[in-house]
């Protein structure tokens, strides 16, 4: 199958070349034609501007010559004959470039072309037209976070869940387009490199101290194949322009139901020269999450196919989590061709959990023998720190780039928790466990990138991955100050990813492009579970893999264009899930590794087509993701006939037959396959010059076998939909409201309710655009909640949580140094000038 489709991509390419090579077939023998080329970038960052248009004008009627657009270098390549014209450069949100340029050479380069954001006046209405919310780019989509200030005094999980085709729900799972196998990155690096767990981390990192985020759907050959749907990269605010450069934020606010503080603060500072860079960046967060849930549970009875037991348990739970990060380092610009960067990152965070639980056995009886009122109070903190450095070669080739990222961490998580089991008519329970976990990793990528050609281009590289660590759980029953050697253990684990890659990329012309690449990974795993009087649980996983990509772009004209790309991806399982062991630290749970667990492969296509218009752009894609050997969280009544069913029959030994007990087991299973496919649809609307709307959809259907553990095949079609809509008003107010829309979910067992929210901030710019003040309230109509049901064929579960997320929060930044004066000045300047072309000056080619 997947030779065939690659076949197929194959012979696209050579179908596109041919045919334009057939609607031009005299272009190499018009001898009078010259070549212009030149870059075109952001004159503040120095970014490529991809599909940056370029019109040439006959200097005497303004009449359209010819025209091209810019690629993902923002390299633009175009023939006109000899003359002279006006040459026009214009991008969405920057101010248009004229220039009078006369051709007489067969070759004529023009050089990097710098563009500058504009500013409009309307009376008392100014206008300035910043970065798009939305950039999309050849094999990405970059959300500039600073336009998306409904997010003010959040943090990152904020920060996402105002995304297209992203959510985040409660316990801080991430999924991209309905699915929750997504790689997320921190500066292009591993987020387990800052925090225990993705929601841990997400929680640390204030909304303030975000650049932008960068979804990749279908990832090159350059990137980790891991993560089904893609990846996210959340990118920190970096280094600012030359000379003395900084910003301040802080902000404060609280849930409306109850008092449930937040509050962040951030701070940078960076001073360049042309010699060399220096900088620092602080960050701190304080915030609590809190949210009540109610489920009931009935437990069949196989006899007369009726429920013969029910169980309530309400909840309510409440975390609060401090942290802080410091980012400290500097650049040595050795001369023009060698740049060398080092970087020190700490981050530490602690947080405290309260949760209470009533559980009844049975909510008919008055005296329950089960009857319990659990407690639990739990505090936990790490420390991460990361020590990085960078080397940068450039060669006298143009594009021609050597560099090499190596980075050390280590990091150290301690926790601790109390739980008491209070039961009515039983002895009571307790249990307190605490623990230390220890790890190191080694993250190194090579990369060289060769332009053999202004069409052809190779990157490859070499991406070392290595990982070791050690944890420490001890259990204390009852009161007992002796450690419980039936539960306590020590665990070692150790990973190595070897991966080597390469990328090539070819324009057949101005309008068809192509990359291919191939990237060979070696994995090694291994992990030991010790206990006291016990035989060691281990595991060793190895396997080799190729992952194979290509992407295709096509431009129709200056304003639409078309992508098509494929990629294999993998989802490793790991550590815990992977161990011989049984986890029997709840009372009411049991938790099972699974050794025979297998990764899982998915072949992922898509097809992508962007259109601009004056003052709209619309960007829709089509998906397809096939996936072999489905991992997936599955759940049963705990019995000898379901442990045999189901594999676990050598843990009977460890827990007993623990029949009419209503437990339930967690593990994780392979299941034989499963289907994904969707249509995405995202809008950039100018209803006028001070009123932007950008609106998303995603439209994706589910096919899962869940035949092979005896659950029903699930079908389903979902979709998603999420506003964004900012008005920028007289006086520098800004008004912004965020929407979305979650349609109800089906699983392998059983299914969740739609969800839908808003949110709604208001921003006021001060100090001559210096500094700005928020306002936020999110939740505004409190309706965010979920509510999930699962279905067997031992019990049947309806839950219930609501989060307290109706909250207010108050923001207020402030930029200071000399960009902000270079900023001020050139809109002085602007103020001051027509846009002629005289008064923009020219180029002679000659």
């Amino acid at each position: 199958m997947i030779n065939k489709l690659n076949m197929l991509l194959i012979a696209t390419i050579i179908l596109f070349s041919n045919n334009a090579l057939a609607q031009n077939p005299n272009r190499n023998a018009d001898r009078t034609k010259a070549t212009v080329t030149g870059k075109i970038t952001d004159d503040v960052t120095d970014d490529p501007l991809l599909y940056a248009s370029v019109q040439v004008l006959n200097s005497k009627d303004s009449s359209l010559v010819t025209g091209a657009a810019s690629d993902i270098n923002g390299v633009f390549n175009l023939s006109c004959a000899s003359g002279k014209y006006i040459f026009k450069f214009s991008y969405v949100g920057y101010k248009d470039i004229f220039q009078s340029i006369t051709i007489s050479k067969t070759s004529t380069d023009l050089g990097v072309i710098k563009m500058q954001s504009s500013t409009t006046s309307l009376g008392l209405l100014e206008v300035t037209a910043q970065k798009s919310m939305v950039e999309y780019k050849l094999d990405k989509r970059v959300i500039n976070i600073d336009q998306n200030f409904v997010t003010a005094g959040g943090d990152a999980a904020d920060v996402l869940q105002s995304l297209p085709s992203v959510s985040v729900d409660d316990d801080g799972s991430v999924t991209l387009r309905g699915n929750s196998n997504v790689k997320v990155l921190v500066d292009g690096k591993p987020s387990e490199l800052l925090g225990n767990d993705l929601a841990t981390v997400l929680a640390q990192i204030p909304a303030s101290s975000i650049e932008s985020i960068e979804e990749i759907t279908n990832p090159s050959a350059k990137y980790d194949p891991e993560g089904m749907s893609g990846i996210i990269n959340i990118k920190l605010k970096e280094k600012g322009s030359r000379g003395l450069n900084g910003n301040v934020s802080i902000s404060g606010g609280s849930a409306l139901q109850k008092f449930i503080p937040r509050s962040n603060a951030s701070f940078a500072i960076n001073y360049s020269t042309k010699k060399y860079a220096i900088f620092a960046q602080l960050d701190g967060r304080y915030g609590t999450r809190a949210n009540q849930s109610d489920a009931l549970k009935f437990l069949f009875s196989h006899d007369n196919n009726l429920f013969n037991n029910v169980i309530r348990s309400k909840r309510s739970s409440e975390n609060s989590n401090l942290s802080g990060g410091i980012k400290l380092g500097g650049d040595w610009y050795i001369n023009k061709q060698n740049t060398l960067t080092f970087t020190y990152g700490g981050r530490m965070h602690t947080s405290i959990n309260n949760v209470s639980k009533i559980d009844n056995t049975d909510i008919f009886l008055d005296q329950s023998p089960r009857d319990v009122f659990e407690t639990d109070t739990s505090n936990d903190g790490g420390q991460f720190h990361n020590f990085a450095i960078n080397y940068t070669k450039k060669f006298d080739k143009p594009d021609q780039e050597l560099t090499l990222d190596a980075n050390y961490n280590i990091g150290q998580f301690k926790w601790k928790k109390d739980q008491l089991m209070d039961y009515k008519y039983i002895p009571d329970y307790t249990k307190k466990d605490e623990g230390v976990s220890n790890f190191n990793r080694v993250v190194v990528l090579l990369n060289y990138t060769h332009p053999f050609s202004e069409k052809a281009r190779l990157e490859t590289g070499y991406n070392l991955n290595y990982s070791n660590g050690n944890s420490t759980q001890d259990y204390f029953l009852n009161g007992s100050s002796t450690r419980d050697d039936d539960m306590s253990y020590d665990y070692e684990n150790d990973e190595q990813i070897h991966a080597i890659y390469a990328t090539f990329g070819y324009g057949f012309n101005e309008k068809l492009s192509a990359q291919a690449g191939l990237r060979g990974e070696i994995f090694r795993s291994n992990g030991t579970k010790t206990m006291i009087n016990t035989t060691p649980d281990a595991f060793a996983k190895q396997y080799e893999s190729l992952y194979p990509t290509l992407h295709l772009s096509y431009a129709f004209s200056q304003s639409q264009s078309a992508q098509v790309s494929y990629s294999r991806r993998i989802n490793r399982p790991r550590g815990f899930d992977l161990l011989p062991t049984v986890d029997l630290s709840n009372p009411e749970q049991i938790r099972l590794g699974n050794p025979n667990l297998d990764p899982e492969y998915t072949d992922a296509y898509e097809i992508g087509y962007s259109i601009i218009f004056p003052k709209t752009t619309i960007f829709t894609s089509a998906y397809y993701r096939q996936t072999n050997d489905r991992i997936t969280w599955f759940n049963f009544l705990w019995n000898t006939a379901n442990a045999t069913r189901y594999g676990f029959d050598w843990a009977l030994d460890i827990v007993g037959d623990e029949v009419d007990k209503g437990k339930l087991a967690m593990t994780s299973l392979n299941i034989s396959k499963s289907y994904n496919y969707g249509l995405e649809l995202i809008i950039d609307q100018e209803i006028t010059k001070w009123w932007k709307v950008n609106v998303s959809g995603n439209l994706f259907g589910n096919y899962t076998e869940g035949s092979a553990l005896g659950a029903s095949d699930v079908k389903s079609f979902n979709w998603d939909m999420k506003l964004t809509s900012t008005m920028t008003l007289p006086n520098d107010w800004n008004i912004q409201l965020s929407g979305q829309y979650t349609a109800p979910r089906k699983t392998i067992q059983g299914d969740s309710k739609a969800q839908y929210f808003f949110d709604l901030a208001v921003r006021k710019s001060l100090w001559e655009k210096r500094g700005s003040i928020s306002l936020r309230f999110s939740d505004i109509f409190n309706t965010r909640r979920n509510i999930s049901r699962t279905l067997t064929d031992d019990y049947f579960n309806y839950s219930y949580r609501k989060p307290y997320s109706q909250t207010i929060s108050l923001t207020l930044t402030y930029r200071f140094g000399q960009a902000e004066r270079k900023q001020e000045k050139r809109r002085n300047n602007d103020a001051n000038q027509d846009n002629s072309i005289m008064e923009q000056g020219g180029y002679d080619g000659e």
